[in-house]
């Protein structure tokens, strides 16, 4: 029996039309609103992604990749028995993802990006099934057809603690490996060499590959040149991040993404992106990164900054200086040195000393006090106050902060909280971080370099002068910084910014204590805070080397940790020159130290007493903070070398202006060459 609906006679046109007439975007083509011209295939197991410019080919059974960019082919490495690391029922072990029994790939298209989803499960180790399913996607997006990747698990009683994927690319015809290992470096594929980014050499540091440690990445990027060719890896989700890496000597270099546990599981989907230039070098795939740093909102100019707080502008071409009050080591310090133990200069005494060097002519200084603490410099941090009372006390610090603003240099505190000292008095190991578990060694660093041992989960080192020390979770550390400046106002104190030690150099910490669980991205968010705090109340914002997750809130970092050790590049200067401040100082490589200063549009960091560095470095000083006062506010745009030997390189700012250095003839110029007013603005006299 059939049921016809009768209808009047418009609302049955009306009916025909929607049931019988096409769409309108029916007729539309992807391009026509906008998705990205990609094919998916397979063919005899391999899953063929096509775009306009790049062709990527993923074996099904190997999960190798291999991706055709417009002319130039770059090959993963297929799936391997590291791939992995799984925590099961408190044992961990190495699993490769091709041993996935359950292995699924079907087409994925987002709308803006189109390949591919695999789906690995059915994983077992010694005949347990264990409960994690891997979901890994391969698309390519945009205009310029890059190769995004991101990955998310299923966790249950099975945890995925570590990951690689997507795995390193094939090296073996590369010919430069690109790290923006401190700061910069190229390392030839063939390099004579062994590699080791993160260690000192020394048999016992066993530091790890992570992010955020300037050694192994001051930037979350890494690249390859291929003859006039380049490819690079930007990893979007840094947090938990790493990668896996190996050089041996002759090479060739091994590098690809490592996805770290956050508090012991995989947690969140991770995300990294390849990027293709059929020509392109280091200074392309820096620039590349600088677009991508301020698309996501991680680049903040200094032009920006200065608007938020004018005193940043007084760091621009202002020669930085360092005056130290008291050096105390103690005796429980793995560097205590019975003969040279002990260093005194008193506030009134380093009054002094800054009255001298005004006279000796710098006119402008920024000037950061260290060693100020009770019982010296870096000594039972977070609670280092009252001052020293060999130095003076609260009335000499008090007198110290008048000279410096009737000298007209503003001035800072070098501090720190994250180092944990057990003779603070504020010390409880339930604030310290702890790992995850009491067995194996500690793993924090820096302690993993210079030694280090455990009580119950807490890590513990005693490298530094004050001795034994933990960590402080990063969570308490806004509050101690809140209580020391609250008393050192109430003395009538007010500095006009801060050196906050070490937090841009070394990674954040988890702690896994139960009570207060902190991820490593609320450990860098906590000490966010610090940096925003002392902007808001006290003025500059400083820290050591500046890995580039604190550049949205510091506003000048050191060049602790030096350039890079095998080719160096300034890749940190090409992104972000025009959103920090770098200061060189003259040290175990004398003037080459302060002409890298100058080729990179650095500002000097001086020594208080002026009249033991010679006049050429005098000199070179006096022309980097000319420079730095023309082209700080400005982008670094190219660097490059200038003869086969490199011995020749040179640098180009925003404004067309050059910098060229002859390490054969300890040489520098610029161009245009600094004017006289230019170098007056500097407040330092001409050498003599």
């Amino acid at each position: 029996m059939k049921t016809i609906l009768m209808l009047p006679g418009a609302v049955f046109f009306i009916v025909c039309v929607f049931f019988f007439s096409p769409p309108a975007w029916a007729a539309l083509s992807r391009a026509d609103w906008g998705a990205p011209q990609v094919a998916v295939s397979e063919s005899g197991g391999t899953w063929t992604i096509a775009g306009q410019k790049q062709v990527v080919r993923l074996d099904a059974r190997t999960l190798a990749l291999d991706i055709h960019a417009q002319g130039v082919d770059w090959r993963l490495f297929p799936s391997g028995t590291n791939d992995m690391i799984v925590k099961f029922h408190g044992r961990k072990f190495h699993m490769a993802l091709a041993d996935a029994r359950d292995i699924s790939i079907q087409p994925y298209d987002t709308g803006f990006k189109t390949g591919v989803k695999v789906t690995l499960s059915g994983f077992q180790h010694e005949g347990q099934d264990l409960d994690l399913t891997l979901y890994l996607t391969v698309c390519l997006q945009g205009a310029n057809e890059e190769l995004v990747f991101d990955t998310a698990a299923t966790e249950g009683q099975a945890a995925l603690w570590q990951l690689q994927w997507p795995e390193a690319v094939d090296a073996s015809k590369v010919d430069y490996t690109v790290l923006s290992n401190n700061k910069g470096d190229l390392l030839p594929r063939n390099w004579p060499k062994r590699v080791l980014p993160i260690r000192n050499g020394s048999a016992k540091d066993h530091s790890v590959l992570q992010s955020h440690v300037i050694e192994d990445w001051a930037m979350s990027w890494w690249g390859f040149e291929k003859g006039r060719a380049g490819m690079m890896v930007i990893v979007e989700t840094p947090d938990d991040a790493a990668y896996q890496f190996s050089h041996p000597p002759g090479g060739p270099t091994v590098i690809g993404p490592r996805w770290r546990d956050c508090l012991g599981r995989f947690r969140y989907m991770r995300a990294c992106r390849m990027c293709f230039f059929k020509e392109g070098n280091y200074v392309t795939m820096a620039k590349r990164y600088r677009e991508y740093v301020k698309n996501r909102g991680l680049f903040v100019s200094l032009r920006e900054k200065i608007a938020k707080d004018p005193v940043v502008a007084r760091l621009i071409g202002t020669p930085q200086a360092r005056i130290g009050i008291l050096f105390n080591q103690t005796t429980n310090s793995d560097r205590y040195d019975p003969k040279n133990h002990y260093r005194l200069t008193t506030f009134d005494q380093a009054a002094a000393d800054l009255r001298a060097m005004k006279a000796a002519g710098m006119e402008h200084a920024i000037v950061i006090v260290s060693g100020w603490a009770r019982l010296g410099y870096d000594r039972q941090h977070p609670d280092p106050l009252p001052p020293a009372e060999a130095a003076g006390g609260w009335a000499g610090m008090k007198r110290l902060a008048a000279t410096c603003k009737q000298l007209g240099y503003p001035f800072g505190f070098h501090d720190q909280y994250r180092d944990y000292y057990t003779d603070a008095p504020s010390f409880n190991l339930d604030f310290a971080i702890h790992e995850e578990t009491t067995n194996g060694p500690a793993t924090a660093f820096a302690g993993s370099r210079f030694g280090d041992w455990k009580e119950g989960r807490a890590p513990f080192m005693r490298h530094w002068d004050g001795g034994p020390q933990s960590y402080l979770n990063a969570r308490f550390q806004l509050g101690h910084l809140e209580k020391n400046y609250g008393l050192i106002f109430r003395h009538g104190i007010h500095p006009d910014g801060i050196y906050i030690d070490v937090i841009g150099y070394v990674p954040p910490d988890q702690d896994f204590n139960p009570e207060h669980p902190t991820t490593r991205s609320d450990a860098m968010r906590g000490e966010a805070k610090l940096l925003y705090w002392a902007a808001n109340n006290l003025g500059f914002t400083a820290t050591e080397a500046g890995s580039d997750w604190v550049i949205p809130f510091a506003d000048t970092v050191n060049q602790s940790g030096g350039v890079g050790k095998q080719i160096p590049v300034p890749l940190y200067q090409l992104v972000y020159h025009d959103a920090v401040l770098v200061s060189f100082a003259q040290g175990k490589g004398g003037t080459k130290d302060l002409m890298r200063g100058i080729l990179y549009g650095g500002v000097p960091q001086v020594p208080v007493n002026m009249k033991g560095i010679g006049a050429k470095a005098y000199e070179l000083n006096r022309e980097m903070a000319a420079l730095n006062g023309r082209v700080g506010l400005l982008a670094m745009t190219n660097h490059e070398f200038l003869n086969k030997q490199r011995s020749r390189e040179r640098t180009t700012f925003a404004d067309g202006t050059t910098v060229t250095v002859d390490w054969m003839a300890m040489t520098v110029r610029i161009k245009p060459p600094l004017t006289s007013a230019e170098l007056d603005a500097t407040g330092m006299r001409k050498a003599r």
